[in-house]
């Protein structure tokens, strides 16, 4: 898996994290009944045993099989709109917009 991560996101990075080295958890989950999709979250995190690591300069990207399963390519490019927040898109496809980065466990 590539990551890149354009200036836009990257300066609203260091801006919301305070200029401190941070782990930020890619993660996708299996939502809905009959349709289901795919819903993309963005958190700070820690870095768990089977996660895939992605070092972009004071950052970490980390997620899990089944995310990068759902991704569905070798590339991501992480990106970031004022109007709409962080973007995750493919070469293929654009997967999210309007994410924001919170913490995991409920404090943004």
């Amino acid at each position: 898996m590539e990551i890149t991560v354009t200036t836009e996101a990257m300066e609203r990075l260091q801006t919301i994290s305070e200029g401190s080295d941070q782990t930020i958890r890619i993660n996708g989950e299996l939502v809905g009944g009959c349709g289901m999709n795919v819903e993309y979250f963005l958190w700070w995190d820690e870095v768990l045993p089977d996660d895939l690591l992605l070092h972009v300069d004071s950052f970490t990207f980390v997620m899990d099989k089944e995310t990068l399963g759902y991704i569905g390519s070798t590339q991501l490019k992480v990106d970031y709109r004022p109007q709409q927040g962080f973007r995750l898109v493919t070469p293929e496809q654009i997967l999210a917009y309007g994410l924001q980065v919170k913490e995991r466990w409920g404090v943004s």
